[in-house]
């Protein structure tokens, strides 16, 4: 079995040069076969895992970096397939930050064991989120996430952190602190919606998160988890009047019960479509990627991830 390394040297702020060093020596190791594809600008590691999946060469295309490589690996594989390539296993080396995807899937971070999985072999098919936009040139894009989609301030804190908060105070206190800026500067909106073809209405909306996977940035997580098998995902409104009052429950969401603030609601979904809001910013799997309009929905058990049972 051949494997593709889609190694991202920025992850983990350009710090993942020496994990990425002994994942080869475990490969080496165990005698397992692999070439590497290193990234080189933002979207390569689709472009990698796309053309890793249609050369007919490789049985896993293996991510080496964070949840947003992660993302573009799994948007390579999946576009792949769409063009009409034989289906791929997607294994996951996480080193970068805030492993939520292998928090969701019940995959470890060390290194060591990661590549034990990856060895085993055991697949499991999972739902894959899909997400049509607007890309930053106008074009039409579409991509596929693993964890979740937000509108609203989580593209303005995803941003802050990837770009220099995580770097000097780590995952946790990084992404807290860009929340609270992001927060103080954020302008509230109404967002019109349609969700399973019904016209949906949020008001003073802050941030509207939609997904399966309840880790949703370093720490936060929704009070929930959407079987595999149901065809849904949640959808996550948080609503606010006041931002002050907003961040005396922000702790809520590091708790799990962000639901006990009034103006937190959730409901399941098997698409979401939103065509405009005063901020129309997308972003999924930690990156802002284009902007709105936008449309979400599921690919069911499309994806073979390698989790180790």
């Amino acid at each position: 079995m051949k494997h593709l390394l889609v190694f991202n040297p920025t992850a983990r702020s350009g710090r993942s040069g020496r994990d990425f060093c002994m994942v080869k020596d475990e490969f080496d190791r165990r005698g397992m076969e692999y070439s590497v594809a290193r990234t080189r600008r933002k979207d390569h590691a689709i472009d990698l895992a796309r053309e890793g999946a249609e050369s007919g060469k490789f049985e896993v295309v293996v991510a080496l970096g964070g949840d947003g490589t992660i993302c573009e690996v799994i948007t390579g594989i999946m576009t792949a397939e769409e063009n009409g390539s034989s289906p791929v296993k997607l294994g996951v080396v996480h080193i970068g930050t805030s492993p939520d995807f292998n928090r969701y899937h019940g995959i470890p971070t060390g290194v060591i064991e990661q590549v034990d999985i990856i060895k085993n072999g055991a697949t499991r098919s999972v739902d894959i989120g899909r997400v049509r936009y607007r890309g930053p040139e106008g074009e039409r894009c579409t991509g596929y996430f693993g964890s979740s989609v937000n509108l609203g301030l989580g593209s303005d804190i995803a941003s802050r952190s990837n770009s220099r908060y995580r770097r000097f105070l780590g995952d946790t206190m990084g992404t807290l602190l860009s929340t609270i800026v992001s927060l103080a500067g954020y302008g509230r909106s109404d967002l019109e919606a349609v969700i399973d073809g019904k016209r949906t209405s949020f008001e003073n909306l802050v941030n509207l998160t939609v997904g399966k996977d309840p880790h949703i940035a370093s720490g936060m997580r929704v009070p929930i988890e959407v079987p595999e098998d149901s065809g849904e995902m949640y959808c996550l409104s948080i609503c606010a009047r006041s931002k002050l009052g907003l961040l005396q429950h922000l702790w809520r969401m590091y708790k799990g019960n962000i639901l006990d603030y009034d103006g937190a609601s959730l409901q399941y979904c098997r698409e979401l479509v939103v065509y405009r809001n005063s901020n129309d910013k997308v972003e999924f799997d930690g990156d802002h990627r284009g902007y709105l309009p936008v449309r979400v929905d599921l690919a069911p058990r499309r994806l073979e991830v390698i989790c180790g049972g």
